[in-house]
């Protein structure tokens, strides 16, 4: 039996506690080792690309199947499978399955980054991803104010008073980035940008800088002179931001990080210590790609709901069992194929 879930259902179940809970998880299982991640593949279409994230978590594995056209969107689907049978147990429209965890892992990061949960924060963006960011850190965290840039006047306006209604924080739309950024504790950005968005000279020393945009090779968020400035930059998977990062990629390349400054969240989770900052290294960054763990982490946790599985679609065995495909092929197959060429 195959579940399908809608994105409205999904709506109804999705939770910012389910989400850091399903967070938390992933990160502690990835740091007992039970996890297995691929590279993700990336297929150009011409119109824009079909990625495919597969991954293996624990009792469960499967993938998500982000397409991408270039002027129309996103569509996402993630897959879900039991690892002892093989069977498709559920499909997910993860449109906001994705902004839940993405949020949810960036809570995390900070959360450790900062101990002392702040009352204010900047933002550099207003888009989906600013929205799904600024729910989770004003369920996580006892904010009063937020100051928010984006390029666009009117979205940031429209942003800000719709925050205002929703939240209850006053949520100020600032003229620049410097002023969104200026003597902030904490810092969030979540732009789709090609270039930096935030001048690191503007940020005040021991900011903490938690950064989701630049998830691919012509995409760019932080600037050099953040970087430099960086006691450490915590992660959700060091290979993942290496290679799809060019914040990250780019300022290896140029000498402006070391990989050892490179801290995962896993290992946080398995007992590692944040490095404090220092004169030179005065900032604490967060760079984030997504990963598919993080997607069958959030999957599992609503298809482990019995009132979730009650609201699925059961759309029958999707992917029927070919048991002859358990069988070794027969010892003289080779020989069968001599006799037939002869």
């Amino acid at each position: 039996m195959t579940l399908a879930f809608d994105g409205e259902t999904l709506a109804k179940h999705l939770s910012h506690a389910l989400a850091l809970q399903a967070m938390e998880e992933c990160f502690a299982t990835e740091a007992r080792g039970a996890t297995k991640l691929p590279h993700r593949i990336d297929t150009p279409t011409g119109k824009g690309f079909i990625r495919v994230m597969p991954a293996v978590l624990e009792d469960v594995m499967g993938l998500k199947i982000m397409t991408l056209v270039e002027g129309l969107g996103n569509r996402y689907l993630v897959l879900l499978y039991d690892v002892a049978t093989g069977e498709l147990l559920a499909m997910f429209d993860a449109d906001e399955l994705t902004r839940l965890r993405t949020a949810a892992v960036t809570a995390l990061a900070g959360k450790a980054l900062c101990p002392r949960p702040p009352s204010r924060i900047g933002m550099i963006g207003s888009g989906f991803e600013a929205v799904g960011h600024l729910r989770m850190f004003a369920h996580l965290w006892p904010l009063s104010e937020v100051t928010v840039f984006s390029p666009n006047a009117a979205r940031r306006e429209q942003f800000a008073q719709a925050m205002f209604e929703e939240l209850a924080i006053n949520v100020i739309a600032a003229p620049s980035a410097d002023e969104a950024i200026a003597n902030q504790p904490c810092v969030i950005l979540a732009t789709k940008a090609k270039t930096p968005v935030i001048d690191g000279n503007a940020l005040s020393p021991k900011t903490v800088v938690l950064s989701i945009g630049s998830t691919r090779l012509d995409l760019r968020e932080l600037d050099d002179r953040s970087m430099q400035r960086a006691a450490v930059v915590v992660v959700d998977g060091a290979k993942a931001v290496i290679s799809e990062s060019a914040d990250i990629a780019e300022a290896l390349q140029h000498g402006i990080l070391q990989e050892s400054q490179l801290l995962e969240l896993a290992a946080l989770a398995g007992g590692a210590t944040i490095p404090q900052p220092t004169r030179e290294r005065d900032l604490l960054l967060f760079k984030s790609v997504g990963t598919a763990l993080q997607d069958l982490a959030l999957a599992r946790a609503l298809y482990r709901d019995d009132k979730v599985r009650a609201s699925g679609v059961d759309i029958g065995e999707v992917t029927g069992l070919k048991p002859f495909s358990a069988k070794a092929f027969p010892p003289k197959v080779p020989a069968m194929l001599d006799a037939r060429r002869a």
